[in-house]
């Protein structure tokens, strides 16, 4: 039973109740509550929770619960008020004790948790993406004019959850990570403050075009400011989810370690201010630039592989992987592997086809999951998704609700665009300006020089039979009954 509060309410009425509890507590497998009258333990009852089983050992329940004792621990301990104790370093069920994980059991784990830590705020991703939509439909039907103030105010809204992303995902790593809820989304703030912003582009420095000659170079400081005497990486973490997916879950293992060695008295005020004087120097010069140098890295050797031989393959592998580069953040450090490219064959042949191929397979898979879902609210999700990812081309509600959750349609997907990168590659398709994919910016593989559309028609063909591809094969391969049993999981 994975519903800890449900199990753990049920335990403690079957023991007599919250008055009936003088003590409790848990060792590695079992929780062991010591009653003030034994006579009103229903043991029988106990033993038909779905638990592994119950005794009474002298004048002690033991409620065997397994692997999962400390959080049925921790929901028991919130219902009855009863005092919580320290754990008991004490195994009389070796078996039930989980193994050690293994590096696979370690690289498995890695996706979920980014799930987990994405999932609980798909509502805003999905507000925004479609409420871009909308705006971009008036616009195009000349409902709303494109330079008014009712457009801009709506784009800068829209915006918010995307430029604010490592606030949301600080709030949704604290719950998967145990961390106190204000202190994760406190760490997501502190990557995007508008103090710090501006230290980073003075940081970064500037390029300004000038009509008719050579763009104006305005060089950084090459900081974002100093810790300690360490100058701090001048890196923009707006709408990325790695870097604070790290913080926080590098400051849980702080949090719990405070929690030891401080005392119960003093704990509220000391605790959550040592944390944030670990965690500030430590997420700013190290966690944060850590994944966001790791991503200048692979874009610098993207850029070589493309422009070799082999530049072909490169572009249909680049297509079939570009859901995980998009997960990790690694897109927007592609932008200067598209514009290197652009220079070198005039028109981005490698970026702009893998972002298209990649929206309208998740958009394939999300649909074909929201046919076959039989649960209502996935299948609303999944359709939600399909439109979000086709429309205004926001991806994030699809990956993180639906193909990255369920697995077999980021398969499919996967082997969609991989399709789609062959045809891409056959026919030279590329893209004449930047822009993010979506329904309304089709027309930047459009050729400026003379209106040719040859890309344009190359790249529909190109993502219509990826997004056959990818529908078919997520019809075959979801199972709504696996689906059900991750859902059931968390």
């Amino acid at each position: 039973m994975k519903n800890f509060e449900e199990l753990a309410s049920k335990i403690i009425e079957l023991v007599g109740g919250k008055e009936n509890i003088a003590h409790a507590a848990h060792c590695l497998t079992r929780l062991r509550i010591t009653p003030k009258d034994t006579s009103l333990v229903k043991l029988d009852e106990l033993k038909k929770l779905g638990v592994l089983g119950a005794q009474m050992v002298g004048d002690q329940v033991q409620v065997i619960i397994g692997t999962d004792v400390g959080e049925v621990y921790n929901s028991f301990v919130k219902s009855s008020g009863v005092a919580r104790e320290a754990a008991i370093d004490e195994n009389l069920d070796p078996d039930l004790v989980k193994p050690k994980k293994t590096i696979k059991d370690i690289l498995g784990s890695i996706m979920p948790a980014i799930v987990s830590c994405v999932f609980p705020i798909l509502p805003a991703l999905l507000a925004c993406g479609m409420l871009q939509a909308v705006i971009m439909l008036l616009v195009n039907l000349k409902v709303l004019a494109a330079d008014s103030p009712t457009v801009a105010t709506f784009t800068w809204i829209y915006n918010v959850a995307f430029h604010a992303l490592p606030v949301l995902v600080g709030y949704a790593a604290s719950k998967r990570f145990g961390v106190k809820t204000a202190m994760g989304i406190l760490m997501g703030a502190i990557l995007i403050d508008p103090s710090f912003l501006e230290l980073v582009a003075a940081g970064q420095g500037a390029t300004i075009p000038q009509p008719g000659g050579p763009p104006q170079i305005i060089p950084g400081t090459g900081n974002a400011g100093f810790l300690f005497g360490m100058a701090i990486y001048p890196a923009n973490y707006q709408s990325t989810i790695l870097p604070v997916i790290m913080c926080v879950f590098v400051m849980s293992f702080i949090e719990k370690f405070l929690n030891k060695i401080i005392p119960k008295q003093v704990r509220f005020v000391f605790v959550p201010l040592l944390e944030i004087l670990i965690m500030a120097p430590l997420g700013l010069l190290v966690l944060a630039p850590l994944t966001h140098r790791l991503s200048e890295a692979f874009a610098g050797l993207l850029i070589k592989a493309v422009m070799s031989p082999l530049g072909p393959v490169v572009i249909c592998l680049l297509c079939a992987f570009y859901p995980f580069i998009v997960i990790a953040g690694l897109h927007f450090n592609l932008m200067a592997v598209a514009m290197a490219i652009g220079t070198r064959y005039g028109k981005n042949v490698l970026t702009a086809p893998a972002g298209f191929l990649f929206q309208y397979t998740q958009a394939a898979a999300c649909l074909a999951v929201g046919i076959k879902a039989k649960d209502p609210d996935r299948r609303s999700i999944a359709l939600s998704c399909a439109f979000s990812d086709a429309v205004p081309g926001i991806s994030e509600p699809g990956m993180y609700g639906v193909t990255f959750k369920y697995k077999t349609p980021l398969y499919a997907a996967m082997a969609g665009s991989a399709v789609g990168g062959i045809i891409c590659a056959i026919l030279n398709v590329g893209s004449y300006a930047g822009g993010p994919p979506g329904l309304f910016t089709f027309p930047m593989f459009i050729n400026p020089a003379g209106g040719d559309i040859t890309d344009l028609r190359n790249m529909i063909i190109a993502i219509v039979i990826a997004a056959i591809v990818t529908f078919v094969l997520t019809m075959i391969l979801y199972k709504d009954e696996k689906a059900d049993i991750i859902d059931k999981q968390g």
